[in-house]
């Protein structure tokens, strides 16, 4: 949350600014868990309808993955092997994330304003 080249995109830094904070994290960690064999669900949003309407550019996907990488590797201390079967974990999201360059955002789902329903974890 504090990587200077997404908070660029005010979009992205509303969301990491919003009441959404500790909510984003757990998603993150929940996420990780889920798709590096659980036993966690996935219970968020899929990543387009929770990403596209914030304009993330290939290049800020870019600096994501590279503190991704540099906190799985100096904060996590995780092997590099590990590490790498996380990062390429990660890596295919990018086609869900990136809003190609000149397309037409979606509106924005206003999910870092909303209080959760209750029906959730």
């Amino acid at each position: 949350m504090a990587e200077p080249t997404l908070n660029t995109n005010t979009l992205v830094t509303r969301w990491h600014t919003s009441q959404q904070r500790a909510g984003f994290k757990f998603l993150v960690t929940q996420i990780l868990g889920y798709l590096s064999g659980g036993p966690q669900r996935y219970t968020g949003r899929p990543m387009d309808v929770a990403h596209q309407h914030l304009a993330i550019t290939a290049g800020e996907w870019d600096a994501f993955m590279a503190t991704a990488k540099t906190v799985l590797a100096a904060e996590a201390a995780l092997t590099p092997e590990l590490r790498e079967e996380l990062l390429e974990i990660l890596t295919p999201f990018a086609q869900q994330v990136v809003s190609p360059e000149g397309a037409a955002l979606p509106p924005d789902p206003r999910l870092s304003t909303t209080q959760p329903d209750g029906n959730s974890l």
